[in-house]
């Protein structure tokens, strides 16, 4: 679901001097209500921005806080210099009746000396809005492999987006700071999150549509294609698909790759993915 916009800023409040500089972070709560554990993905999106100082490319730091494990730094937004989508490196995992804050701020903000011993000014701005989904998991069941929903329902959460500001008088001493909550797409706190199968698992396997590989292309989003490719790896290897058609078809549609069937490490020997 489309959760709310974010806006991070890191310049002066005012383009006509004297004005205060302005640090400007997304914060969001999401509580989960259900009695079983969730895993969320987030993705922050934005249009393709080639300029250093807009993208959010290597300009952000994330810190998600939930009880027992405070102020983790471990997550990322993952995407490159003129991506239109920044994802999460992993998923949020939020225990039963637990609330999660997820922070995004602009990274390593003061300004830097340069040669003649001035600084850099303040000059980043990134837009865009926050898109919150409930991933299916692939899960190893015996010597299967399953990518299952999370709920057979969509799930129950509460949404808490705001905006937290700090101004810095002359760029360095703190002057005031704000916090704003922001409006939330569906207008109300109270959500409920779809249960998601993963789409190249509901393609493949869609007994009424033949398998079709220039559609499957057609009908996927290019930043989602890693995932979508593994869950069509897990289909294949736990189904009696039939490894020369499916290569003919990748060789029609000009991609240099085959796949072939091998004995893989015991099944104890792996580890499910999130």
């Amino acid at each position: 679901m489309n959760v709310s916009h974010f806006e991070l800023i890191f310049k002066p409040q005012s383009p006509v001097p004297p004005a205060d500089t302005v640090l400007q972070g997304y914060f969001l709560s999401i509580s989960n209500l259900e009695d079983v554990d969730l895993s969320f993905r987030l993705d922050f999106v934005t249009s393709p921005i080639a300029d250093p100082m807009r993208t959010l490319s290597g300009n952000t730091v994330v810190i998600v806080d939930i009880a027992g494990g405070n102020n983790d730094f471990a997550y990322e937004l993952v995407g490159g210099p003129a991506a239109k989508s920044f994802r999460l490196n992993q998923l949020v995992k939020i225990p039963a009746h637990a609330t999660a804050k997820i922070a995004v701020l602009p990274d390593d903000p003061f300004p830097k000396p340069i040669g003649d011993g001035t600084a850099d000014p303040a000059d980043y701005e990134a837009r865009g809005y926050v898109t919150l989904r409930l991933p299916a998991l692939l899960e190893i069941v015996g010597k299967s492999v399953k990518v299952d929903r999370q709920l057979d329902r969509p799930a129950n959460v509460l949404l808490t987006p705001q905006n937290r500001a700090t101004y810095f008088r002359d760029g360095k001493t703190i002057e005031s700071q704000t916090q704003s909550s922001l409006p939330l797409a569906s207008g109300s706190a109270l959500n409920e999150i779809p249960a998601e199968k993963r789409p190249f698992h509901d393609l493949v396997s869609d007994v009424h549509r033949p398998f079709d590989l220039h559609r499957l292309l057609r009908e996927v989003d290019i930043d989602r294609v890693p995932d979508l490719l593994a869950d069509l790896m897990a289909v294949a290897a736990a189904s009696a698909l039939e490894t020369k058609a499916f290569n003919a078809a990748l060789k029609e549609a000009g991609i240099g790759m085959a796949l072939e069937r091998r004995q893989t490490a015991p099944v104890g020997d792996l580890e499910p993915a999130e």
